[in-house]
């Protein structure tokens, strides 16, 4: 990371909006260089939302919020909620600003 901007291996810094990345079946987060996981390597969410990394959302972990969180048939659920959380913080940006 550089000034919070994904950084390649090579040093080149790159200007992204979303990156998705997806472990198949078993978690790797080996990647992410952020204060985010507890004493046992495990992301600390709430529901995918990582309030310690602002823009840092994760889908489909087991037990996420329910049982069937890392399953088709439960995802749904956890996406629905991450959507909304996203919708919402970019209502706060979009908000005309008061003084």
């Amino acid at each position: 990371m550089a000034d919070g901007k994904p950084e390649l291996a090579g040093g080149r810094v790159v200007e992204v909006a979303s990156v998705v990345w997806a472990t198949g079946f078993r978690p790797g987060y080996g990647w992410i260089e952020l204060p985010i996981f507890d004493k046992e390597g495990a992301p600390i969410h709430d529901r995918g939302v990582v309030d310690a990394a602002p823009g840092l959302y994760f889908l489909g972990l087991p037990f996420q919020s329910r049982i069937t969180s890392a399953v088709n048939g439960g995802v749904g659920k956890d996406a629905c909620h991450i959507a909304d959380h996203l919708a919402g913080q970019a209502a706060k940006i979009d908000a005309p600003q008061t003084k």
